[in-house]
């Protein structure tokens, strides 16, 4: 990446090599003491993905002091206990009167579109309570978790403090990928359900073009990410100013070798897990399964996961060799945490991956992953534990993971385990990825006053 891209979350902070992002100490300022945010975002909850990601952030930054009014559309009955728990953290909820099996969710689709409308409408009225609170006790920056569409606090722009956009995804690239790979969906899907998700696609794109610019500062969850939505959104690289990887509990997510001991399957088992759906290279897997019949008895390939609310490639897994793989539709977190135990290496051949929290998770749990060059959580990863290739090139996809199998063979096993636990704590732990937030969010509102012309100069971004 060329020298017109800001310097990582540990670059950018001046701080000495080998000493970590947020734990400096600043004469005349104790942490946490004059920061105060308003996030927005979706409900947090104990599982995985998004939700969880979200939780596990605001954990760590009422720990460190920061001051957290949440906004979330839902009943706050529904927030965890642990967030609950927390001092810091101020509740202001919107239920919303949607659910399912009703009219308007009978099917994936209607249910999709039914129900970003329904939280559309308590973000509206969660911003308005935001501006009114803003207005009694300041807020020093609006945090925005999750999504781009910036519906709710674009009406109140003027009247808040910068806002900080975490995005996890962008839809101009859901939506190159949808039109990409129309041959693969024709499997499952028909003519009239894709021209439909095409045309809610382009209008998400549309608005999040619109929107992004709206918004003061960018946190990207990785460069091929930042890359992506500059190019797609017609941005300058000083817009994206940050660099933040989703958190991994790396507790809940750890070696257990006495599971691995106990395993009744001794052949090398590879894992992909990842929605059936658009982009995520489930083609591949299914190719990778028929060039590995050689192997049939010595390997064998494990996927898991089902289709998305409007993409399904679910057909694709006709063409399987069962000699080799298996497919299991469906398994719960607790299920999915006990698999890791039970498999050698993670596959995640996705062709757009902003981060990929399954890398994350199995690297924690020890395990090696083969992973394209387009996974965000691939990025900066020691390459003894993260086998990186051209994303769809299915040639390097195969050799990169024969190696692997070669090497798991002959016994490197144990010591893979140990270095992709290494690195998913030296990464991704909780501790490591609040502790940069927090750094971002005191760094922001230290430089407030200097912002307007000179951002890129600033926060370390080579202009």
């Amino acid at each position: 990446m060329g020298s017109g891209w800001p310097l990582s979350a540990e670059r950018w902070t001046g701080i000495a090599p080998g000493e970590r992002a947020g734990t400096i100490d600043r004469p005349g300022r104790e942490r946490g003491n004059l920061v105060r945010i308003a996030w927005i975002g979706p409900m947090p909850n104990n599982g995985g993905g998004a939700t969880g990601v979200g939780r596990s952030i605001l954990q760590e930054l009422s720990k460190n002091g920061i001051e957290v009014d949440c906004y979330f559309s839902g009943d706050k009955a529904n927030i965890p206990d642990v967030l609950l728990k927390e001092k810091k953290l101020r509740y202001f909820c919107e239920k919303t009167s949607w659910s399912w099996n009703r009219w308007y969710s009978r099917n994936n689709y209607m249910a999709f579109v039914t129900g970003q409308y329904a939280n559309l409408r308590c973000e509206m009225r969660l911003a308005k309570i935001m501006a009114e609170q803003h207005r009694i006790k300041p807020y020093d920056l609006v945090f925005q978790f999750s999504h781009i569409e910036l519906h709710a606090l674009r009406k109140y722009k003027k009247e808040l403090p910068p806002i900080v956009l975490y995005p996890t995804v962008h839809h101009a690239a859901e939506l190159r990928w949808h039109r990409r790979e129309k041959h693969l969906a024709k499997g499952s899907e028909s003519w009239a359900t894709r021209m439909l998700v095409r045309l809610m696609l382009n209008l998400r794109a549309s608005t999040q073009r619109r929107h992004v610019k709206s918004v003061d500062y960018i946190v990207s969850l990785s460069r091929n990410f930042a890359k992506e939505l500059c190019e797609d959104y017609n941005m300058s690289p000083d817009k994206v100013n940050f660099f933040v990887p989703n958190p991994i509990d790396v507790d809940k997510f750890a070696p257990q070798p006495e599971l691995r001991l106990s395993r009744q399957d001794k052949r090398v088992t590879f894992l992909f897990v990842s929605r059936i759906s658009v982009r995520k290279g489930t083609e591949m897997m299914v190719e990778l399964s028929r060039r590995l019949s050689d192997l049939a008895g010595q390997a064998r390939i494990l996927l898991v996961g089902n289709h998305s609310l409007w993409s399904d490639y679910r057909g694709l897994l006709k063409g399987l060799n069962t000699e080799v793989a298996t497919y299991v539709s469906e398994i719960s977190g607790s299920e999915l945490q006990r698999l890791y135990h039970d498999v050698d290496s993670l596959i995640a051949p996705s062709h757009y991956e902003p981060f990929g929290l399954v890398v994350g998770e199995a690297l924690a749990s020890g395990l090696p992953v083969v992973a394209s060059d387009k996974i965000g959580a691939a990025e900066g990863v020691d390459e003894r534990v993260c086998r990186v290739f051209a994303a769809g090139d299915m040639d390097a996809m195969e050799a990169t993971v024969r190696k692997l199998y070669a090497e798991i063979r002959a016994g490197r096993g144990d010591e893979l385990s140990g270095i992709a636990r290494q690195e998913a704590i030296r990464l991704f732990s909780r501790e490591k990825v609040g502790a940069d937030i927090i750094d971002i969010f005191e760094r922001l509102v230290q430089k407030k006053p200097s912002i307007t012309a000179s951002r890129g100069t600033v926060y370390g971004v080579t202009n």
